[in-house]
């Protein structure tokens, strides 16, 4: 009787890693993730760690696609300004009720209903606080893993899904920063430029490579370590330029 439960719970895992593999939908490799994959994901206790990764994944690539956009004369207008202090759990919670009261979203990719109800939730100030808003774009609300804690989730059985979670979430938001608002139109990143034949095995083996040849991403924030290793492997042909890590004693946003 346990070899037919141990196969039915490797489909399952597979059937819920297939996700976060990608689609041709996009020029740019996003995820395959739609808005109800991501509710599904969320009401299930068992795939809540996937689901909070996705989606810490896309709130730190908001924050670090403004960072690098910055570099390069193009950051995308912010789309949402998370409050201090807020938790995982109270993000998901907001999706998942902005996606419940949202039905047009169940067919439309992740990322994209997560930025919406973010945004609709979470409105940037206008007039000058909203000034300095995108002065300090970069010091949005990030995750607390770091580059190591990140290697580890992407190297054990354990982690793979929220490792595959995070990267896609991290990805997708570096595409929907640029135009959220529309599935149709210009989604151009600029900081990487992933082919969308790239699949989840053959990205988490990218990472963890580049993390073990750069040993001061170890410490800092992971999603700006993603966007290290994927511009370095992957970098759209008008922004070929290094990321260079913070200088010691700086931490990743900028802050002493």
């Amino acid at each position: 009787m346990k070899k037919p439960i141990r196969q039915t719970g490797f489909a399952l895992l597979f059937s819920v890693a297939c996700v976060f593999l990608g689609t041709a939908a996009h020029a740019q490799r996003i995820s395959a993730l739609s808005g109800d994959d991501l509710s599904s994901l969320c009401h299930k206790e068992s795939k809540r760690a996937a689901c909070g990764a996705y989606l810490a994944g896309v709130v730190d690539g908001a924050a670090w696609s403004q960072s690098f956009g910055a570099l390069v004369g193009s950051r995308p207008a912010t789309a949402f300004c998370l409050p201090t202090g807020i938790k995982g759990i109270q993000v998901r919670s907001v999706v998942v009720g902005w996606l419940a009261g949202h039905d047009s979203s169940a067919n439309q990719p992740a990322g994209r209903a997560v930025y919406q109800a973010l945004h609709d939730n979470y409105t940037c100030p206008t007039g000058m606080a909203g000034m300095y808003v995108e002065q300090r774009a970069e010091a949005q609300n990030i995750s607390s893993l770091p580059g190591r804690g990140l290697v580890s989730m992407c190297t054990h059985d354990s982690g793979l899904l929220a490792c595959d979670g995070y990267l896609a979430g991290t990805m997708d938001s570096e595409v929907w920063a640029r135009n959220y608002s529309t599935v149709e139109g210009v989604h151009a990143p600029v900081a990487f430029c992933v082919p969308k034949e790239i699949r989840g095995a053959q990205l988490r083996a990218l990472v963890v490579g580049w993390y073990a040849g750069h040993d001061d991403a170890m410490s800092e924030p992971a999603g700006r370590g993603i966007y290290r290793a994927l511009h370095d492997n992957y970098p759209c042909s008008s922004t070929i330029r290094p990321i260079v890590s913070a200088p010691v004693g700086q931490s990743g946003d900028g802050k002493q």
